[in-house]
């Protein structure tokens, strides 16, 4: 394996430990002494101020309350891969060259066609001031200050076949070693959020909420990565779902 290979490996195991790790310790700081906690999931997406279509996903999370009007809260998100496009909303289409394994294969070299994708996962935490009704009663609106661990993967999704449409390539060649087929970006985000909740006597509470955030640390592992136009500093996130309180 070369050099560049187990740097990249080893890239891609720190950061899904680094995930790990930072959701144990949300949920092991989230658990200690409380008498009340509720838990709440749903849907939503995000949409970044300069990337043309949202990443639809799902979220879900816990909250605290401090007193009858504010709470601490913490959200894990994932939102699904989009593909690169252009300002005409088309996909962009990329290629490559790939060289045989075998030296004795013909030909020795092929064109090759991909797209990059990106994805999100989303580690939030923050504290809510409600506004009408308290927490856990009635209507009301909320608002608060947050921070927000953003772990995207960036890939290459390659053709089965080569650009003239004739050979199945990967079986039989490889991309340059100095081609990363996937990268990561972590990044640290702050914003505000804002939204309001229903609470159902003795069911639930239904609540939709709008994130502003923008990245002020943002890290790339490699060219991969760095290149795409997927990634956004100032993003917005939309969520809608259902809360249950635990006493």
């Amino acid at each position: 394996m070369t050099k560049i290979a187990k740097s990249i490996k080893q890239n891609s195991y720190n950061m899904k430990k680094f995930k790990i790790l930072s959701v144990l310790l949300m949920f092991t700081i989230s658990f200690q002494s409380i008498s009340q906690i509720s838990l709440n999931a749903g849907t939503g997406f995000i949409k970044g101020f300069t990337v043309p279509k949202p990443f639809f996903g799902f979220q879900g999370g816990i909250e605290l309350p401090r007193s009858n009007d504010e709470t601490f809260y913490g959200r894990i998100g994932y939102y699904f891969p989009q593909t690169e496009k252009n300002n005409q909303d088309e996909v962009i289409v990329s290629s490559t060259y790939v060289t045989a394994v075998d030296v004795n294969t013909q030909p020795s070299v092929l064109n090759v066609e991909y797209v990059t994708k990106m994805n999100y996962f989303t580690i939030e935490g923050g504290t809510r001031r409600y506004l009408g009704n308290d927490y856990d009663n009635g209507f009301s609106l909320y608002g608060g200050t947050n921070a927000m661990l953003v772990f995207n993967t960036v890939i290459r999704d390659y053709e089965k076949l080569d650009a003239s449409g004739t050979y199945q390539w990967e079986k039989n060649y490889q991309t340059s070693p100095n081609e990363q087929n996937k990268g990561n970006v972590l990044s640290l985000a702050v914003g505000l959020q804002g939204g309001l909740k229903y609470t159902i006597p003795a069911t639930g509470t239904l609540y939709f909420d709008i994130n502003g955030q923008y990245a002020i640390f943002g890290k790339a592992n490699n060219t991969t990565a760095s290149n795409t136009n997927l990634y956004s500093q100032l993003f917005f996130s939309f969520n809608f779902g259902f809360r249950k309180d635990l006493y």
